[in-house]
């Protein structure tokens, strides 16, 4: 015995008009507003559509909104960041894309912290040390625990996203029709949307086409947009990949690493996300268990656990870790003082440059040294951007967006190192938000 069809349509349908309500009643006050593309599939038993014909899809849009954890309709009034906008006159690089101190301290802190955990997680006899408060990243934005953003999903509709008219339609089915706002309401307040960049870049280009139309809501001025952070590792992973794949004859090229571990189906452009992720995170934490290996003092991992090394310690190597094995040599060359041969590596980097030895992403490099080993150096800079990535996943994971703000600046420069423009703009748009046209108050909200 089963349900009656009848009873299943008409269940989905009350559960769908009870969602439509809810969403109307959340969309009704200060919100974020997510949307993206879905295919849904109506057919797939080949006798009904033949071997040879396509599948029948159904191409549309679905879109989500979100209550907000601190909002206050006093930080979400437009006018102030529309007027703050016009008068922005753009990023400048020594100001605006080089880290400040206190970033770049942050920054130090979670790569040290990252890079110990990679010997916490394999080496036997440090099991104990993952828990160590010492050795924890520190928080910088972070969720509070046991937080749960509430959801409230809308009816999806068969206009497509993949234009710019698409774009327009959809908003105004989604505010208009379903949530039944009016025009005046929708021009008051701004609304965060959180999307992919292809998305943010169609969003764009409507705003720049109704620029001229009379409303906030007709120019879409409404939508203060950011990137999704999926988005941002899915193509981070495969900008790396582009950057780092060689050939198999390479030495230290990721091509080669693939094949010694014998991984499969990372040969396109744009492999599976999540199988490149675990082949990458699996290349990095066998780097830094070798660079553990060299750095730690003993001939094996069981006799620098028998050690007993404090926390203090294991940070002080993870440091050393950092400059000698994932810091191009150029910049080792500029930050180490010749003269000064006392003390290791990294409390040389400190004493000469008052800063945390991070590892840039912009180097200018030395002259050409047939001495120098190139696949040492190329290793240096597989582990800096895999080191990035882990980062990037682990403040993700932990919901700290703060973590990831302290280094937008390094990800824009990687993007545009890989020839990824396009998310290197989306950043910079970001940051320029973050730093001239937001209130404090509305980025907290956003972020």
């Amino acid at each position: 015995m089963s349900v009656a069809y009848t009873s299943v349509l008409n269940a989905v349908s009350s559960l769908a008009t009870q969602c439509v309500d809810l969403a109307v009643n959340v969309g009704s006050g200060i919100h974020v507003f997510c949307y993206d593309n879905v295919n849904i599939s109506t057919s797939i038993v080949v006798e009904q559509r033949g071997a040879s014909s396509p599948a029948k899809v159904t191409s549309g849009t679905f879109a989500i909104l979100y209550k907000v954890r601190n909002g206050n309709p006093q930080h979400m009034k437009l006018a102030p960041i529309i007027e703050r906008f016009k008068r922005v006159k753009g990023l400048t690089y020594n100001h605006d894309l080089e880290l400040t101190v206190i970033q770049r301290t942050s920054f130090h802190f979670q790569l040290v912290t990252v890079v110990v955990r990679v010997l916490t997680k394999y080496v036997k006899g440090f099991e104990s040390f993952s828990k160590d408060r010492a050795l924890q990243h520190i928080p910088r934005r972070a969720i509070p625990k046991g937080y749960v953003t509430e959801q409230f999903p809308l009816r999806a509709t068969t206009i497509e996203e993949a234009t710019v008219r698409g774009n327009l339609l959809f908003h105004d089915d989604i505010y208009v029709t379903q949530l039944r706002r009016s025009i005046e309401e929708l021009s008051e307040y701004a609304i965060p949307s959180i999307n992919d960049q292809l998305t943010n870049s169609r969003i764009r280009s409507g705003q720049s086409l109704r620029s001229r139309d009379s409303t906030a809501w007709e120019r879409r001025e409404v939508f203060q947009l950011g990137f999704g952070l999926f988005h941002l590792c899915l193509n981070l992973v495969w900008a790396l990949l582009h950057v780092h794949r060689g050939a198999l004859g390479d030495p230290g090229s990721l091509t080669r690493f693939f094949t010694l571990l014998d991984k499969t189906r990372l040969g396109s452009d744009h492999p599976d996300y999540h199988t490149l992720l675990a082949a990458l995170t699996q290349i990095f934490d066998g780097l830094i268990l070798n660079a553990w290996r060299q750095e730690c003092g003993h001939k094996t991992f069981a006799g620098f656990a028998t050690s007993q090394p404090s926390p203090k310690h294991l940070r002080e190597i993870a440091s050393t870790i950092i400059l000698k094995h994932a810091t191009p040599l150029e910049q080792v060359e500029k930050t180490t003082d010749p003269g000064d041969l006392s003390g290791d590596e990294t409390t040389q980097a400190v004493r000469t440059r008052h800063k945390p030895p991070v590892p840039s992403v912009v180097i200018i490099p030395a002259k050409a040294d047939p001495d120098k080993d190139r696949v040492h150096q190329n290793i240096r800079l597989l582990t800096r951007d895999l080191l990035y990535l882990s980062e990037t996943i682990r403040a993700i994971s932990d919901g700290d967006i703060g973590r990831i703000e302290d280094f937008l600046p390094e990800l824009a420069k990687m993007f545009r190192g890989a020839g990824s423009n396009n998310y290197c703009a989306e950043i910079l748009h970001f940051i320029l938000n973050l730093k001239y046209v937001w209130t404090p108050e509305f980025a907290y909200v956003t972020l």
